[in-house]
């Protein structure tokens, strides 16, 4: 129920935005800035870039907003544009650099110093390794990844996102998954 208000509130949102209502589009960008940043710095470590491509996104729908269609999910609709408008200005440079994901690591609660030394140091191997291995895969593979873990996105959503059939994008998470459990090895405290 709260998250169909929240939809709700986002459909108000892009409707008083789409009418010329500028707080609305203020509202819009201060809900999703954080997450089009990092979203954006998965398809290209260039932060500038991804600054100026989201500026430049958002000046964009101001100035078409009577010509942009309704949409229930203006996160998708957001990413989908940022995702298409960095796609463009990449090709046009003639490069596309490898994307990075950030883990976050998980708080410790053990009341022993030297326990929680020693799961630290276990943490920091296996956040190592697994970002490694995470570096290592192809860009696609880590965007799936990305979208699916880091931001929830349903399956059929992100097969839309990134122009998939949903075959496909399952393929391409089976693959990137696979890949992932064949090379990590992580190692617990009882080792």
């Amino acid at each position: 129920m709260k998250h169909r208000l929240l939809e709700a509130k986002y459909d108000t949102t892009w409707s008083r935005f789409k009418n010329g209502d500028s707080k609305a589009l203020e509202s819009l960008y201060r809900t999703y800035i954080q997450s089009l940043l990092n979203y954006g710095l998965k398809i290209t470590e260039d932060d500038n870039l991804v600054k100026d491509c989201i500026q430049d996104l958002f000046v964009e729908l101001w100035k078409s907003r009577q010509n942009i269609a309704d949409t229930t999910d203006p996160k998708f609709y957001l990413f989908r544009a940022l995702r298409n408008k960095l796609s463009r200005t990449l090709s046009q440079q003639s490069f596309v650099s490898e994307v990075e994901m950030q883990l976050a690591a998980d708080s410790l609660t053990t009341g022993y110093i030297e326990l929680e030394i020693i799961a630290k140091e276990h943490e920091l191997y296996n956040h190592h390794n697994l970002q490694q291995l995470l570096d290592k895969l192809p860009r696609r593979q880590h965007e799936v990844i990305y979208l699916r873990f880091y931001h929830n996105f349903p399956y059929e959503t992100i097969a839309a996102l990134m122009n998939m059939n949903y075959q496909s994008m399952l393929n391409l998470m089976q693959r990137a998954l696979k890949t992932l459990r064949k090379g990590y090895s992580p190692i617990t405290p009882q080792q």
